[in-house]
């Protein structure tokens, strides 16, 4: 019997991330971590051929919903949305240049950042007003350079 381990990096600046990280925490505590990753690649991949097949044999609930045979959504909301859309749709047209709303915004900016009136010029700092006497830069004559490091990679390990 074959076996195969996959690996993937999330990155910890990226706030949806970090958001998954703890959902992946919460699942390995359950110990489900592995099947929900199976059953995650098996939906997209079958969501991108265009099938729902694994969609509803996830979620059972999903095919009443889907075709609307659901009691809970009885067409309000498609109703809500069809006219939402129809009053957006009369906006565009109501609209007095031909190009459209994108179009007639472009146009009514003017051409690039107006100037500050009224402002003083603030000077440029003369020569003496910077900090470089302040600031003594020297060599580093320490031979110990190797052996820091050496502790340094040392203490990483333990």
């Amino acid at each position: 019997m074959a076996r195969f381990k996959f690996q993937f990096w999330l990155d910890g600046d990226k706030d949806q991330e970090l958001l998954l990280m703890e959902e992946i925490d919460h699942l390995k505590s359950q110990r489900s971590f592995t099947k929900t990753i199976r059953d995650g690649i098996r939906l997209i991949v079958d969501l991108r051929r265009g099938s729902y097949d694994v969609l509803f044999e996830l979620f059972p609930h999903m095919k009443k919903k889907f075709n609307g045979d659901d009691d809970s959504s009885n067409g309000d909301d498609l109703k809500t949305l069809m006219d939402k859309i129809d009053q957006l749709a009369q906006i565009q047209l109501q609209s007095s240049t031909p190009q459209g709303l994108l179009m007639a915004a472009k146009e009514s900016a003017s051409g690039g950042p107006k100037p500050l009136g009224g402002l003083k010029k603030i000077a440029a700092p003369g020569q003496d007003e910077d900090d470089t006497d302040l600031l003594d830069i020297k060599k580093d004559t320490s031979t110990d350079a190797g052996l820091n490091f050496l502790r340094s990679a040392m203490a990483l390990q333990q």
